[in-house]
């Protein structure tokens, strides 16, 4: 291993750590459920959210880029305990697209922005053949915060019963975070511009090195490699909560449990593993590159394989066979965190240094693009012909097309 551990590397993970302490986040379907959202309008509340990203993702990150990368996470922080606070206090349909108004602001101001500043990180320490084994491993920290997560949202659900606790409880990690970036070396920032004259001129011409970078083909589908898969995940990832509480009744852990307790401990011990196991697979996404004939190859396979799951999750939940296909559906998440790194990695060879933080919100945006347009058909299918619909059809679709992708 040529990297160090150092104090910039702990605080990289610790990073995410308390990102991922979404205390909502295994319940927020079932949240949404809870207060009479139906799935068409649980599909347009999650496209909306990406609708938002996707409309600020690009500027986010070339704003970042110019003014400085750390603003830019110190905004999307705010802009995340506002949201955390109207998904608390609001109850209905148009109060949560105004929750995921702002949330979907945090999102698009620090996705893409934290990559690029790892990415200066190990530029800055010549560790840049590091880059999928450094990024999985402070990766790894964001599941076992996930990990955590889990068990404490369940713990507290079981006991309040309350789903928009949550929300409130969440922002207590998130200030945590707000502290941690503003200890990170200015260099991180990037080549930022504190004259405001010079701002406008600087962005100007940061949007032409970006467009001119994507006029290449090559770079445009490295792009819809990476991005595709994640806007699925995205899309489907909340599902599982459907599958859970599905096996929650007919495996009850103990009859003085109530419905929503034992749902609450199932879920909860679900995400715990998963993201234990995903915290694995992004330690060892390096393997994945090491055994393949390339990053591009190791991406295809990983993703072909994640819809073929997705595609008998699908079915084995029609055949009311919860078990396999939560097994199935569980290993969507974990190929997520499994190609993540090799896909960062796979980016920042394709493009420079300068404008990654504006690539990488271009590939955020890419994300986004495809999660709002998976979001809007899953949940109409969900709602008129079920899950396991649902969840086959998109797998299929997406399999045929990254078939023909492949052979581009």
């Amino acid at each position: 291993m040529k990297f160090k551990k150092d104090k910039q590397y702990y605080k990289f993970s610790f990073y995410g750590f308390f990102k991922n302490l979404k205390l909502f986040d295994p319940f927020l379907l079932l949240f949404f459920i809870s207060r009479g959202i139906n799935y068409t309008e649980i599909g347009i509340l999650y496209a909306f959210r990406e609708f938002i990203i996707n409309l600020f993702e690009i500027i986010s990150g070339i704003i970042a880029d110019v003014i400085g990368r750390k603003k830019a996470m110190i905004m999307a922080f705010v802009s995340y305990l506002i949201s955390f606070f109207l998904f608390y206090a609001l109850n209905d349909f148009i109060g949560y697209l105004v929750a995921f108004l702002f949330y979907g602001v945090g999102d698009a101001f620090r996705t893409g922005t934290h990559k690029a500043m790892i990415n200066a990180y190990l530029v800055k320490n010549n560790w840049q053949d590091e880059k999928a084994r450094y990024y999985g491993r402070t990766r790894a920290w964001s599941q076992r915060g996930s990990a955590i997560s889990s068990a404490l949202s369940a713990a507290l659900f079981f006991y309040t019963g309350n789903y928009a606790l949550m929300f409130l409880l969440t922002a207590i990690p998130y200030l945590f975070d707000l502290i941690l970036l503003s200890s990170y070396p200015s260099y991180l920032n990037g080549d930022s511009f504190g004259e405001y004259d010079s701002i406008w001129k600087t962005l100007i011409g940061q949007i032409k090195a970006v467009f001119t970078a994507l006029k290449s083909s090559l770079k445009i589908n490295a792009i819809v490699l990476t991005s595709s898969y994640t806007g699925y995940y995205k899309a489907v990832k909340d599902y599982i909560q459907i599958i859970v509480a599905s096996f929650s009744a007919v495996f009850v852990l103990s009859p003085d449990f109530t419905v929503k307790q034992n749902e609450a401990i199932l879920i909860g011990g679900v995400y715990f593993l998963l993201y234990f196991l995903s915290s694995y697979a992004s330690r060892n996404a390096f393997r994945v590159e090491q055994n393949s004939r390339s990053i591009k190859s190791g991406l295809f396979k990983i993703q072909l394989l994640g819809y073929g799951l997705g595609i008998l999750a699908g079915v084995l939940f029609l055949m009311s066979l919860y078990f396999p296909a939560l097994l199935c559906f569980g290993a969507i998440l974990i190929f997520q965190n499994l190609r993540r790194p090799l896909g960062v990695k796979y980016i920042s060879q394709q493009f420079e240094e300068k404008i990654m933080a504006s690539v990488m919100s271009v590939e955020s945006q890419s994300e986004t693009l495809f999660a709002a347009l998976m979001a809007l058909i899953l949940g109409f299918v969900v709602n008129y012909f079920g899950l396991g619909w649902g969840i086959t059809s998109i797998s299929a679709l997406l399999f045929a097309t990254t078939l023909i992708h492949r052979r581009i």
